[in-house]
């Protein structure tokens, strides 16, 4: 079955230790590892975030990630409500369809009420976060790392 990635870039993607608003952006570099991994991974690649297009832009950007690799960002400005809205979900949801076609979505949040709402409709779950060894604890969680790049590079999904 083909396979469509959809990424939170907040803490999943790119981890911060303060607040976007206070988010200085020349600390965000490239990382080729991370870079490779998802160049070598065909599957379309969404990002999906509450933050607003122009901040998930300027950090794809930073992160030298916005030649290709992303087809479409959803953001809080571009979609019409956020997440975790199952109405925000359904819409990127239908949009992905339209523009990619039939597919599992993998979808990679840090936020566990993202996580549920994302399998309410079927998608594969992927938890982001540095407890991610309680993953037993949430049944509607399928896999779970500390960080995107060891999810990337185990791609047991």
């Amino acid at each position: 079955m083909k396979k469509i990635l959809l990424i939170d870039i907040d803490d999943t993607l790119y981890k911060h230790e303060t607040p976007p608003i206070f988010l200085d952006y020349n600390n965000i570099t490239e990382d080729m590892v991370l870079t490779n991994a998802l160049n070598n991974i065909k599957y379309p690649k969404y990002i999906y975030t509450n933050a607003k297009f122009n901040h998930a832009n300027i950090i794809l950007n930073q992160m030298n990630l916005s030649d290709g690799v992303f087809l479409k960002i959803y953001s809080r400005d571009t979609i019409p409500s956020m997440k975790p809205l199952i109405n925000s979900a359904f819409a990127v949801q239908r949009d992905i369809r339209k523009n990619s076609g039939n597919g599992q979505i993998i979808f990679f949040d840090d936020m566990l009420p993202n996580l549920l709402t994302a399998k309410k409709l079927g998608w594969t779950t992927i938890w982001i976060h540095p407890y991610y060894k309680q993953k037993n604890k949430y049944d509607y969680v399928d896999f779970a790392y500390s960080d995107f790049k060891k999810a990337l590079l185990d791609n047991e999904f």
